[in-house]
């Protein structure tokens, strides 16, 4: 069986659509454009609670984590790193929350490992984004491939059509 190509698996956090998209940079610039959540996927926290805030989003993002992982491997691809970037803190909520995710998931994601970025001009409508790392590590590496690959990927998350799109999860009541 074939080696599968290595790739980082990017999250990318629109906060004002309330949104994640999740896509694959490869070490020779390309990307791959994988899911998008809908509008508001994210917006469920503003009524909880902080340690539920946090819970929710953890979730949200392991899910989209497991997806992305599922399309890549069947493009023959594997994440050897998990990047998130958020293009700013979560609205409404103590900015703190965002510091708490970022640390939560790369302490607890090990293999591969996790690091997470904000955007410092808290958009991805800037260019060249420039990124503040808030928790994790990356190699030298994989951050070259990482500054390489951004500039396509965010222009990849402009186009609708490009991303297989998430439903809203279906609520449950008790």
């Amino acid at each position: 069986m074939a080696e599968k190509e290595p790739v980082l698996l990017t999250i990318l956090i629109d906060t004002r659509r309330m949104r994640w998209l999740a896509g694959g940079i490869g070490f020779d610039k390309q990307v791959f454009p994988l899911l998008a959540s809908q509008d508001d996927d994210l917006a469920g926290y503003r009524s909880m609670e902080f340690d539920e805030q946090a819970s929710f989003l953890r979730h949200r993002f392991c899910g989209a984590l497991q997806r992305g992982c599922d399309r890549l491997w069947g493009l023959r691809k594997k994440a050897f790193q998990f990047v998130f970037l958020t293009d700013s803190v979560f609205p409404g909520a103590p900015d703190e929350l965002t510091d708490r995710i970022a640390d939560h998931l790369a302490q607890w994601m090990t293999n591969p490992p996790v690091v997470f970025f904000s955007s410092d001009a808290g958009s991805f409508d800037v260019s060249p984004v420039a990124v503040t790392r808030l928790a994790g590590d990356i190699s030298a590496e994989f951050s070259t491939a990482f500054d390489a690959g951004l500039p396509a990927l965010l222009e990849a998350a402009t186009q609708t059509d490009q991303w297989e799109q998430v439903p809203l999860p279906k609520v449950q009541s008790r």
